[in-house]
């Protein structure tokens, strides 16, 4: 057995570490979309043989690594732990199983030693389709939305299952693409099953069950200690959305007690009847959020999440229905802000104002002479200010994912960018000022009309300040110098038709 001093707790932790970025590393290099090459839509983790996250990628998209831990255990459940062999990767895209959205594949491979699954490795990515009416939030159901799949073995003792691979080529407008996406996704988890088997040989005597009781129990121990600094008692705060049949917003009561807390979503809107409704994406996102509150220092792990309990009202719109539409969970993005908003008082040094958005997504669709072609754009709004922070401009806050360059954008699509700047001013003022938005001018130059997915938010309802801080700018979207009528919507883009698009500003914070 290893002693666990802090040199050596360390150092495993950080070999460990080590093995999720280099996954990222292989799914960065391999896969086909630019959405997960430019744009960082992706994650990689290392997990408990229990199914527990571990470590993560440190640049991974946080709502993956905070849902990827529920989605392996529900995997393994559905299939079977007994019915898991070597050479296997299982995966699913289905978010009643705790996946966030369709468009988001999970994947993960159970790592043996000595007949036993001593650990999962899993990657997750953004497919540039699939299927449905895909992205946009104006599907009723999330039947509309695309194809969804159960969880399956990809790969079964090292053979690949061809049905499984026919039958998503089939539902998707660019199989070729979204295969060697997912192909990516298994490159990336036989590494980090080489890695850690690798890690193991080089050190017998190392139990990665004991290994990860350790380094979650430091994580454990900072989560408990903030949350003993912030006195008992409850802590209240609403965030304002754009909606999409109507206006929403997101309300939230934490109570604390001691070293621990309950987050209580108590007050949210009902869930929608499109496709703006959040289920996993909930938690992850309230995990992220608590993390940057509370250890913003430590790694994440399961230690986090061991003194927080979170409550999410059924049938709201962060716990909707399991057949409600869910693609576009942008409201989602927003529970970091009203956290911070409702910690303000107790925790002034750590809380942020609300980010602009945290990407824009422009989805483009067609068909040229080889074929059906789909990508997905993102370009980002302002963060939020922070007590001594000026918000960052065109940062995705709390995605992470990349803007989508000019370069990728007319490689991809038969687009002309015109022009792309920083909207100077945009940001909320304050003491630190809100991050800038951006605007970019596109012009279709397809000779057939192009099918387009907008994807938006904060163009009613701006970004709010905080700590007397100013609201960001609105957002606005226009096509051929008309607003656009429904900025969560799809249309036909004409041959020649441009689109002006100008991302909001992040909220200010602090009195001037």
């Amino acid at each position: 057995m290893t002693t666990w001093d802090a040199a050596t707790l360390q150092i495993v932790w950080q070999r460990l570490i080590s093995v999720a970025d280099e996954m990222a590393a292989v799914l960065l290099r391999t896969a086909f979309s630019s959405v997960v090459r430019e744009s960082n839509d992706l994650a990689c983790a290392v997990l408990t043989a229990d199914g527990d996250l571990l470590v993560e990628y440190g640049r991974s998209v946080p709502v993956f690594t905070g849902t990827v831990a529920g989605t392996v255990r529900a995997m393994v459940e559905r299939l079977g732990r007994d019915t898991l062999k070597p050479g296997d990767v299982i995966a699913t895209n289905d978010p009643w199983f705790g996946n966030t959205h369709l468009p988001d594949m999970t994947a993960a491979t159970p790592v043996f030693r000595n007949g036993e699954i001593v650990a999962f490795v899993a990657s997750i990515c953004h497919l540039s389709d699939i299927g449905g009416t895909s992205e946009g939030a104006f599907a009723q159901d999330v039947f509309e939305e695309g194809f969804c799949l159960p969880p399956v073995k990809l790969i079964e003792e090292g053979v690949p299952n061809e049905l499984v691979r026919r039958i998503l080529a089939r539902n998707v407008r660019v199989p070729d693409q979204v295969l060697g996406d997912v192909d990516a996704l298994i490159a990336a988890n036989a590494l980090g099953a080489r890695r850690l088997t690798g890690m193991l040989d080089n050190d017998p005597t190392l139990d990665l069950s004991d290994a990860a009781e350790q380094i979650c129990r430091v994580t454990e121990r900072a989560v408990r200690t903030s949350i003993a600094g912030i006195p008992d008692g409850s802590y209240t705060a609403t965030v304002e959305l754009d909606g999409f049949e109507e206006a929403k917003h997101i309300t939230v009561t934490i109570e604390v007690s001691g070293d621990e807390m309950v987050v209580d979503y108590e007050g949210t809107s009902s869930q929608s009847k499109f496709g703006i409704n959040s289920g996993s994406p909930t938690l992850g996102y309230t995990r992220y959020g608590m993390a940057c509150l509370l250890a913003p220092d430590v790694p994440n792990n399961e230690g986090a999440l061991r003194p927080i309990t979170i409550r999410v009202p059924r049938g709201s719109l962060l716990n909707p229905d399991k057949t409600a539409a869910v693609s576009a969970n942008f409201p989602a993005h927003a529970i970091p802000a009203v956290l911070s908003r409702a910690l303000l008082g107790p925790l002034p040094t750590r809380v942020a104002a609300a980010a602009g958005t945290p990407f824009w997504v422009v989805g483009v669709r067609g068909h040229d002479d080889r074929g059906p072609f789909a990508s997905l754009l993102c370009f980002n709004g302002g963060q939020g200010a922070s007590q001594g922070q000026d918000g960052y401009a065109t940062l995705s806050t709390p995605s992470n994912v990349s803007n989508t360059p000019i370069e990728v954008v007319e490689n991809q699509v038969p687009m002309l960018v015109e022009s792309k700047r920083i909207v100077r001013g945009s940001g909320g003022s304050g003491e630190w000022t809100g991050g800038e938005g951006q605007e970019i001018v596109m012009t279709s130059i397809h000779p057939d009309p192009l099918d387009i997915i907008f994807l938006t938010e904060r163009i009613e309802h701006a970004a709010p300040g905080l700590a007397g801080g100013g609201d960001g700018l609105t957002g606005l979207l226009r096509v051929d110098g008309v607003d656009v009528s429904e900025p969560k919507g799809r249309m036909s883009l004409m041959p020649g038709s441009r689109i002006l698009l100008r991302t909001p500003g992040g909220g200010g914070f602090g009195i001037v």
